[in-house]
């Protein structure tokens, strides 16, 4: 009888694990499917700007953060004008703008570089460009005159002298991904209108009329390492905009992986996941106006979820839910990104905000900030060790980190496990779920708090499983802060870029 009743026993944990099991493989196909959406939005808005004779790489230079660290470098001051930037030379030596470079650029299929300026006073034009942080930077130094009567100047970087700060000689660019500079030199006084600048080409780029499942130029196999990757020298001569295709089954962060080393060769290469078609119209992201228009209707409900409360807790799923939306619209929405959605960030806020005068009007669990005995704060380090073992086995050397980020992240980490704990837990306590089905909803949500990053959002949800476990037994919120952020800040230093591309959610994840 005693086996049997082991077993008995033993069948609450075995489902358990299974429904963690299924859990982590939902997080890495959750992950897979945005990556792979995302790869053909972004392939999709490239071939509508081929088609359409558009330049790939434009810089609209209108406000300070449209420059390398939003400055111009040099003896100049820069003013903000209602279509453009307006600088002025203090001295007369030479001063430089920096292009951001989001990504890598193809200046040799692309060698026009197209500036619309206009000097008050004649002058002159330099080009620098650097392709890799570890090579050495080139210049040209007279690449162009700089007139009071000529607005726009189309330069072409081929017909261009190029040296290094030591006079040797240089290639003309090819793919360049680390800086890329203008370089004026005006007389003391004068002043400098700028507004865009775009690389183009007089080169018709060739693409097939339609993109099936079937069309490639190139197939990627998932048997090869994407860091020792090469093209063929045939391939690189032969195509301009080729057609990739990643391997089968890659996960997110092989396919972005994978994706940053073919534009390491071709910056406009149209890269999409295996068997899957282009769609005959560019794929557009929500308008900004519904974008605004979701954000207002959700603040009027928490307005009205707000009025409506009184002692106790009567409708925890809505206060889940209402806590929960927020954040998700943010983050799992993709609006969190090198331009941030306004409307997502308010929505994000607001749930804090309610969560947080809803604790305050009506706790439905008891909880504190300290722990009370050393074992609250031991027992919650077990990811810790974790985190430790995956740097060993498949990390790299431990990375520098300023100390105002790592004081900055304990805040955040405390910040979110009040919100996941405190708030959403604190709320399914009280709706009758079993225990074990309150730690994965919650081990769950704050996975998909850190989507699209796939080995993130497995780690967070194991995590947060052992965390929120603890807080049932001893509800505590900064020894667990500390844990998290200790664990985070370890694998930041440790592990990003290997088992991990990065610490990275939302739509920076792609970056």
């Amino acid at each position: 009888m005693s086996a049997p009743r082991a077993t008995f026993r033993l069948l609450p944990v075995a489902g358990f694990l299974a429904a963690v099991a299924v859990l982590l493989w939902c997080m890495a196909a959750l992950s897979g499917w945005i990556t792979r959406g995302q790869l053909i939005h972004q392939a999709s808005q490239n071939v509508a700007t081929l088609r359409g004779d558009g330049p790939l790489w434009q810089w609209p230079l209108r406000r300070p953060s449209d420059l390398v660290a939003s400055r111009v470098f040099g003896a100049a001051d820069m003013k903000v004008k209602p279509n453009g930037l307006l600088i002025t030379s203090r001295d007369g030596t030479p001063f430089e703008i920096g292009l951001p470079l989001a990504g890598p650029v193809d200046l040799m299929h692309w060698p026009l570089l197209r500036l619309d300026l206009r000097s008050s006073r004649e002058g002159a034009l330099g080009l620098s460009y650097q392709p890799l942080e570890s090579a050495a930077a080139c210049s040209a130094e007279h690449a162009a005159a700089v007139s009071t009567t000529t607005a726009q100047l189309s330069i072409d970087v081929r017909n261009l002298t190029w040296r290094t700060v030591d006079g040797a000689p240089c290639e003309a660019p090819d793919v360049v991904a680390y800086m890329l500079r203008l370089r004026l030199a005006i007389p003391a006084g004068a002043t400098l209108a700028v507004h865009s600048a775009a690389l183009t080409s007089l080169d018709p780029s060739l693409l097939p009329p339609t993109i099936d499942r079937q069309v490639a130029d190139i197939r990627l196999l998932g048997s090869e390492s994407s860091s020792s990757w090469t093209p063929q020298p045939q391939q690189l001569e032969r195509y301009r905009t080729p057609v990739v295709r990643l391997p089968e089954d890659a996960s997110s962060e092989s396919m972005l992986l994978w994706r940053d080393r073919v534009r390491h060769y071709w910056p406009a290469a149209i890269i999409l996941p295996s068997g899957q078609a282009l769609p005959a119209h560019a794929s557009s992201h929500m308008p900004t106006w519904l974008d605004a228009g979701v954000c207002a209707l959700y603040l009027a409900w928490l307005i009205w979820l707000a009025i409506r409360q009184r002692p106790g807790v009567v409708r925890p799923w809505t206060e889940v839910a209402a806590i929960a939306f927020g954040p998700l619209w943010l983050i799992a929405g993709l609006r969190w990104g090198p331009d941030p959605s306004f409307p997502g960030i308010a929505a994000f806020l607001a749930a804090l905000v309610y969560g947080g005068q809803s604790e305050w009007r009506r706790r439905p669990v008891e909880w504190g900030w300290w722990g009370r005995s050393w074992s609250e704060w031991i027992y919650l380090l077990v990811p810790l060790p974790v985190a430790a073992a995956l740097t060993w086995a498949d990390g790299h050397q431990l990375l520098h980190l300023d100390v105002r980020h790592i004081l900055g992240y304990l805040g955040w980490a405390l910040l979110q496990q009040w919100a996941m704990l405190a708030l959403v837990m604190g709320r399914l306590e009280r709706t009758g779920l079993p225990r074990p089905a309150i730690l994965l909803v919650t081990a769950g949500l704050f996975g998909l708090l850190h989507t699209p990053n796939g080995a993130l959002m497995q780690l967070c949800v194991a995590a947060e499983l052992w965390w929120a476990w603890r807080f049932m037994r001893s509800p505590r919120l900064v020894p667990i802060a500390l844990a998290h952020a200790a664990s985070a800040l370890l694998v930041e230093s440790g592990l990003t870029g290997h088992l991990l591309r990065s610490l990275e959610v939302s739509a920076r994840f792609f970056q």
